[in-house]
């Protein structure tokens, strides 16, 4: 049996893992891997790209790799978008799936590099997960790609191979099982069911932890990054009572404690859409994974034994890899899930690799034939030229016969145009009717949506809720909700030189983010606070979040 080798590329928002794996049969070698930190401005995400770049090139020249490789880009990086659609055959549902593209990702398919994933079929729906990246930063991804000496040959998304690794490394597990990947800017939670999964990727990592610290501290961010590892590594030398170490500590809970408040939103949401059962176990993976405290506090707050998850079973190193296995772990699942794709019935993967390049990749892969077969022409004797130029001539007769013939049918066409834009203007208008009955049953569902956010959320109440409705010249209309509250601060009733801001705007951007769970809500403005209030001696916060409603779903 042969031996597939592949170069698999994982460009992280902290590092660039770079891995030779080999595949035999339903087995896997890792034969070289290699890790380049990202050397950036962390707080500046435009600087990401470029130094992703330079660690490419570094990976290149020091450790001598090149040629064609699969890239993984992170979940921060891409739209996610679950939707349902009708069961019907293969043939026909990439037409239902290319429509739903449209209405559901906020940009134009001509702005954005798209593919989609079936995640679940029950007979009757099949549940699809749209994955999207700006076209714009991919083109500008494959540049640096390109000038490290790379040949893209795909492009996958992190989101979803998580859910191959799983497969791959436990293949008898058949229980509801909740996947946590604590990355550097964001965490990938994965649902496994027995029927399929769902991915939520939330905008909190492990560089939330460094810039709270480095806030607390008064320090840069990388100068704060090298004291968590420290801390966290008990290397720094605090004791329990030094101030530094309580700060520290301090700064852990709250993250631990936001993790945990998400991962309970998400737990309820994915309830919510899915109709499943609650996780009944939790694997942790990711360097974030590591902080100490994290897993009990998730299996205190779940109520479900939480371990963490091991992506190398089932995988062999090579002897010269010597870096630590614990290290390993966290760092290769993705990768891992990549190379078994082709290993695993019903596996996750899409490719985010622009057309335009997938073409060329084509093209190159047959140039060797069609310069062989214009060689055998050039070869081809002259009574043979003559016979082939008669066969042109018939041939083109033939075509100038087809032509007249279509004629007809094009005038057809165009009347079936006019057709469909008639039938168009008239399923508007249908629409429009059945939005305002349907916004009855919608109001209603949204009430209870914002009831389960404000449960969720501490010490928070709302005293007014505005509806915006705006429409512009070519007749689309916009809607707003604007969600007017209040925040109770308990520090302020010692003073309002006691209040921590930060906390208090970081409470506030995770009811926004409760707020945009919504499925009828798909995006938000930051929210405006009132903090003169504080000041006034007063124990709340008055605030203000606008919501962007779904136009397909109006209230």
């Amino acid at each position: 049996m042969s031996v597939s080798k592949r170069l698999i590329i994982n460009c992280g928002a902290s590092r660039v893992t770079a891995a030779v794996i080999s595949s035999h049969g339903g087995s896997l070698q890792i034969e070289k891997l290699v890790t380049e930190d990202l050397q950036y401005d962390f707080s500046n995400e435009e600087a990401i790209l470029p130094s992703v770049g330079a660690a490419l090139k570094v990976l290149a020249q020091t450790h001598k790799l090149s040629g064609k490789a699969t890239l993984i880009i992170p979940g921060n990086q891409v739209l996610t978008k679950t939707i349902r659609i009708p069961h019907i055959e293969e043939a026909k549902r990439a037409q239902i799936i290319a429509f739903e593209a449209q209405q559901n990702i906020p940009y134009p398919l001509h702005e954005v590099v798209w593919d989609s994933q079936v995640v679940g079929d029950d007979g009757v729906e099949t549940e699809v997960l749209f994955i999207a990246a700006k076209s714009n930063l991919v083109d500008e991804f494959c540049g640096y790609v390109s000038a490290a000496g790379f040949t893209a040959e795909s492009i996958s998304a992190a989101t979803v191979l998580d859910y191959n690794t799983l497969q791959f490394a436990y293949p008898e597990l058949d229980d509801d099982v909740l996947l946590i990947n604590i990355g550097a800017r964001s965490t990938n939670l994965l649902f496994r069911n027995p029927e399929g999964f769902f991915v939520r990727n939330i905008q909190l990592g492990g560089n939330s932890l460094t810039q709270n610290i480095a806030d607390s501290l008064g320090k840069p961010f990388l100068q704060a990054e090298a004291v968590k590892h420290k801390f966290f590594a008990e290397k720094n030398g605090y004791s329990e009572d030094d101030s530094g170490a309580k700060l520290l500590t301090s700064c852990s809970e709250s993250f631990m404690r936001r993790m945990s408040q998400e991962i309970t939103r998400s737990i309820v949401n994915y309830r919510r859409q899915k109709g499943g059962a609650a996780p009944k176990r939790i694997l942790l993976n990711g360097r974030g994974s590591l902080l100490k405290g994290l897993a009990e506090q998730l299996s205190t707050t779940q109520k479900v034994p939480v371990e963490f998850f091991d992506p190398l079973q089932n995988v062999t190193l090579e002897g010269s890899i010597d870096t630590d296995i614990d290290v390993l772990r966290m760092q290769t699942s993705e990768i891992i899930g990549e190379a078994c794709r082709g290993m695993i019935p019903d596996a996750a993967g899409v490719n985010l690799l622009p057309e335009s390049i997938q073409s060329a990749i084509a093209f190159a892969r047959k140039k060797p034939f069609i310069l062989i077969a214009a060689a055998c022409l050039a070869l081809v004797p002259l009574p043979a030229w003559v016979a082939i130029k008669s066969a042109h001539s018939v041939y083109s007769e033939q075509v100038r016969v087809i032509q007249a013939g279509l004629q007809p049918l094009q005038s057809s066409q165009a009347q079936i145009r006019d057709s469909q834009a008639q039938a168009e203007v008239a399923s508007q208008a249908i629409q429009r009717v059945e939005g305002l009955v349907n916004s009855k049953s919608n109001w209603i569902q949204f009430f209870a949506e914002l009831q389960e956010s404000l449960h969720l959320a501490e010490d928070v109440w709302l005293d007014k809720l505005n509806i915006v409705r705006e429409q512009s010249a070519a007749g689309e209309s916009s809607y707003e909700v604007l969600v007017e509250g209040q925040l109770l601060v308990r520090e302020a009733v010692n003073g309002a030189e006691n209040v921590d801001e930060d906390v208090l705007s970081d409470q506030l951007k995770s009811l926004r983010a409760s707020f945009e769970d919504s499925e009828f809500i798909v995006s938000s403005h930051s929210p405006v606070i009132t903090w003169t209030k504080l000041q006034e001696g007063l124990n709340v916060l008055p605030f203000s979040i606008n919501l962007v409603v779904d136009p397909a779903k109006p209230l």
